[in-house]
């Protein structure tokens, strides 16, 4: 079933693709062309859900024979071709068991929900939430497109790209090499902090907004390119040599600041693959969120603050006591 759904709180347009895949194989595949030509026609940000009947990996299925090889890569071919991204879920991982018992008990996620990058951007906090199976051998998947999202302070990440200017072994030597009293262990943590300040300052004086400044190079770019375009001038051509040597610079730092976050493996620079490894930085965002969790006196909890006391006297508990190690050896290597 395929619908465009108007958001009324935004009055935004979408659509969404209800499916219901095949047991067989081969009608599988008649389904999976089925949704291939809607993605060839589909400008719209677009949902893709339901019982796929097919798993997204081997370790999607628990018990019984080993998923098909042949079956796994069609399906995502299918996903591939339509630029479908798993939105992932909160909840039990198996949304579909035979009932059986002893060795044919089978489990199996094949509930799933999928959208294209239009979708994933118009619902940064949507998520799947996978409800209790009740009268039935399926969990019935939840859509909430509203999920509120618990920001908290960023923690501090040393990025990459930092490494490819001149003047960062500079800021790290300056901030290092300033006195620092009390103990040895106090010392260093003195001046670890000291460089994580001293780099913050130093990457938003020097860095500042990079997708900013790629679109402000863009602009320039196409004004000298349109200016070229009326007779040759050698400023604007040295102009145009120098923006694209900056672009570059530019795409190649932001790239490799949402490769740092998207824990993606493998990188080809560009504008585009910085598109994609953003969204993926979304999809690990929602799945890293927890949404609650359970006290010690067995009730569950969701509201942050309680979710922040449980953590909190979970590592009280943890570390009560006297410390049990000592640092005396690693201090010894680090040159104060």
């Amino acid at each position: 079933m395929h619908v465009v759904v108007n958001d009324k709180a935004t009055n935004v347009y979408w659509t969404a693709t209800f499916v219901y895949g095949c047991p067989s194989r081969s009608g599988r595949q008649e389904i999976w062309d089925c949704i291939k030509g809607i993605a060839r026609s589909e400008s719209l940000p677009w949902l893709c859900m339901g019982d796929f009947n097919q798993v997204l990996a081997a370790d999607d299925k628990f018990g019984g024979h080993l998923p098909s090889q042949n079956a796994l890569y069609s399906f995502h071919d299918m996903l591939s071709a339509c630029g479908l991204v798993d939105l992932e879920f909160k909840g039990p991982k198996f949304t579909w068991r035979n009932n059986r018992s002893d060795s044919s008990f089978i489990m199996e996620r094949i509930d799933m929900a999928f959208a294209n990058s239009g979708w994933r951007e118009l619902y940064e906090h949507a998520m799947i939430f996978v409800e209790p199976a009740v009268g039935s051998d399926h969990n019935p998947l939840t859509l909430n497109t509203d999920v509120p999202f618990n920001k908290v302070g960023k923690p501090f990440r040393f990025e990459s790209f930092w490494l490819s200017d001149d003047e960062c072994s500079l800021v790290i030597l300056e901030a290092w090499n300033q006195g620092q009293e009390g103990p040895l262990m106090l010392s260093v943590c003195k001046k670890l902090r000291a460089c994580k300040e001293r780099l913050k300052e130093w990457s938003r004086k020097k860095f500042g907004d990079l997708r900013l400044k790629i679109a402000v190079k863009k602009d320039r770019m196409l004004e000298v390119q349109t200016m070229l375009e009326k007779g040759f001038d050698h400023q604007l051509a040295a102009e145009e040599r120098s923006l694209e040597r900056e672009l570059e610079d530019l795409w190649q730092k932001d790239a490799m600041y949402w490769h740092q976050r998207s824990r993606i493996k493998w990188l080809q620079m560009g504008d585009k693959n910085s598109h994609f490894f953003h969204l993926s930085t979304i999809q690990r965002r929602q799945r890293n969120q927890i949404m609650r969790l359970k006290d010690k006196g067995g009730s569950w909890k969701s509201e942050p603050k309680d979710i922040a006391g449980i953590i909190k006297l979970h590592f009280q508990d943890l570390y009560e006591g006297p410390p049990v190690r000592d640092f005396g050896d690693v201090i010894s290597l680090i040159d104060l």
